[in-house]
């Protein structure tokens, strides 16, 4: 009975926690957040900035404005599936929200997208998105690039595939000299990526919610 206990309340071993981006789905939704991130702010950004152009260089006819107003309802049900997006993958926790500001008939509801402080922080947080994105997707393919290249490197060096400035491994023993750097900076690249999860996280609560 106490032996029991004891392998119930007995900590996780470090090594697990270590790997745990690896071993679990968490680290492979994160990884899949980050790789999202570069194409749907590039399509956010020429959205918007399309939009908000061609709304504004119309402004003084009678199609701008309209053009402009479409522009902002289009916002929260964007922001509907960035919380779906970043609840699903990195546990992001972000309550829903209508989908429309509300506003009593048409004219209410056309004056509720100009005046509505969570359509244009939603707006912003959505442009955000392209630099954010275009940063972690950056980041996220270079550091499992290296570790996965290293790790790959008995089967790569003898392709004359590496070239690593000072060195170009050319054998397969040469190659598996490089195979521990890797599985090294496998855990470290996921960790990198769980750190990139956090800011994100914070990010979505901010301007998703």
């Amino acid at each position: 009975m106490l032996l029991g206990m004891e392998a119930t309340i007995s900590p996780t071993p470090a090594w697990r926690s270590l790997l745990a981006p690896l071993t679990t789905s968490r680290g492979y939704r994160a990884l899949t957040y980050h790789l999202l991130g570069l194409p749907l702010g590039i399509a956010y950004f020429t959205w918007f900035v399309t939009g908000m152009a061609t709304g504004l260089g119309l402004a003084n006819t009678l199609i701008g404005i309209p053009i402009l107003t479409v522009v902002l309802a289009s916002v929260r049900p964007l922001l509907a599936g960035e919380r779906a997006l970043a609840n699903a993958l990195i546990d992001a926790e972000i309550d829903s929200a209508p989908l429309s500001p509300g506003g009593e008939g048409w004219l209410g509801r056309f004056k509720a997208y100009w005046t509505d402080k969570a359509t244009w922080r939603g707006m912003l947080y959505l442009l955000l998105r392209f630099p954010a994105g275009a940063a972690a997707f950056s980041i996220a393919v270079s550091v499992y690039g290296v570790a996965l290249m290293f790790i790959a490197a008995p089967l790569l060096a003898p392709l004359d595939s590496l070239e690593l400035g000072i060195w170009e491994p050319s054998t397969v023993l040469q190659g598996l000299a490089l195979l521990p750097i890797g599985l090294l900076l496998l855990p470290v690249a996921a960790w990198i990526s769980e750190a990139m999860a956090w800011a994100s996280r914070g990010l979505a609560r901010w301007g998703a919610r």
